[in-house]
């Protein structure tokens, strides 16, 4: 078996176990009590991840919208 036919092995056989560990992972989510839902994501917010879940308030904030303004800018005088 060559270099290449070992990789494209590889990456078919981590598509199926993806898919498996997918299926099992809802199959867990599924089967999750209320209260276990709950605590987890009480343990999110005591993280201070419970701000993953919210959108940014204005897009307009965004450093990298800001950024990507000025060189679009840039770019238009450089013509």
């Amino acid at each position: 078996m060559t270099e290449k036919e070992k990789i494209l092995q590889y990456i078919r056989n981590w598509k199926v176990v993806g898919e498996e560990l997918d299926r099992m992972k809802a199959e867990e989510l599924r089967a999750m009590s209320e209260e276990e839902s709950a605590r987890i994501f009480d343990g999110l917010q005591a993280c201070g991840l419970e701000d993953m879940w919210r959108q940014p308030v204005c897009a307009e904030d965004n450093g990298m919208v800001e950024q990507q303004r000025i060189f679009m800018k840039a770019h238009a005088k450089a013509k």
